[in-house]
Parts: C-alpha cells; sequence; structure tokens
C-alpha cells in the first residue's frame, strides 16, 4: 500500500526542530516531502539528515518556476518557498503542511487539503509517536519560539495533554 504524501512548508521543519520533534515526524505513517526551494530556505539545517530520515524532495522545473512569480503575485505572497509547496499539492493533489496563514486561506479557497502543525501534533499523539506530555512540552516550546498558531486551540491541546 503506497503512504499518502504530505507536502510540507518551511515553517513545519522550523517548528518542529524548535519543538525537539523533528525526528518524530518520521515516525508516522506517511511520507513527509518539500520542495527545493523549501530545502533551500532550512539554511541551518542538515539537507542529507533530512533526506537520509525519508524526506522526499521534489524539484520544480523551469516551467513550474516560471508559474512561480505569477502565484506569488495573485496570492500576495512573497516566499518562492511557499507558493511552490502550493503549487505542488495543487498539481499532485497531495495535502498542503504549512504554518502560514496566506498560503493556507489560498490553499482552502482553492479546494486543496490543508493541515499545520496543530494537526501533526495531534497525529504524533494519535499514533503514539510521542506522548501526550512530549506533545505538550513541544507546543510549548514553538509558541515560545514565535511559532503563530491559534491561541484557543493551543490552549485546549495543552490543557488536554497535561492531564
Amino acid at each position: 500500500m503506497t503512504q499518502q504524501v504530505y507536502i510540507s512548508d518551511t515553517n513545519i521543519w522550523i517548528d518542529f526542530r524548535n519543538a525537539d520533534l523533528l525526528d518524530a515526524l518520521f515516525d508516522l505513517p506517511f511520507q513527509l516531502c518539500c520542495t527545493d526551494f523549501v530545502l533551500s530556505e532550512l539554511q541551518d539545517f542538515d539537507p542529507q539528515a533530512l533526506r537520509q530520515r525519508g524526506l522526499l524532495v521534489h524539484g520544480l522545473d523551469e516551467r513550474a518556476t516560471a508559474r512561480l512569480f505569477g502565484l506569488m503575485t495573485a496570492h500576495n505572497n512573497s516566499s518562492l518557498a511557499d507558493v511552490s509547496c502550493y503549487l505542488l499539492a495543487q498539481e499532485t493533489g497531495h495535502p498542503l503542511l504549512t504554518g502560514d496563514g496566506r498560503l493556507r486561506k489560498q490553499a482552502v479557497h482553492d479546494g486543496l487539503q490543508v493541515h499545520g502543525a496543530l494537526w501533526l501534533l495531534d497525529q504524533l499523539v494519535a499514533y503514539q509517536v510521542t506522548s501526550r506530555h512530549a506533545a505538550a512540552l513541544g507546543l510549548k516550546s514553538m509558541l515560545d519560539l514565535g511559532a503563530r498558531l491559534p491561541p484557543t486551540e493551543c490552549q485546549a491541546r495543552l490543557r488536554d495533554w497535561q492531564t
């Protein structure tokens, strides 16, 4: 059986590294993917280590890359990496993992399936990849280090996971 592929933007990788849960992502029963633009933004990550853990990196050809500039303007999004993930999700039909509000809004508007960091934390707990306590500590770390996540949903998870 083929694993579901999820296309992840830069924010997800940074948030989960900040939560000390980066390795745990690769223990989930699905395949993680990003574009070469995202990988190039992860300057303080070890790209070989991510690939060895199982990260699929999708390079975009010249035609697709040319489309990115139009998407940046159309979506009012200045990040080449963000729109590269959007384009790949649109072309493949794979769900998008993003922490960027504008990208999420556009993707939902265009009928793409979208999830974020909180959903990934939920998956780590549901698949028993990490404990509820570790997920709560990870979420606190994300928030302490500047992750912009919905406060009400974060507080609900923290209450639930800390009990």
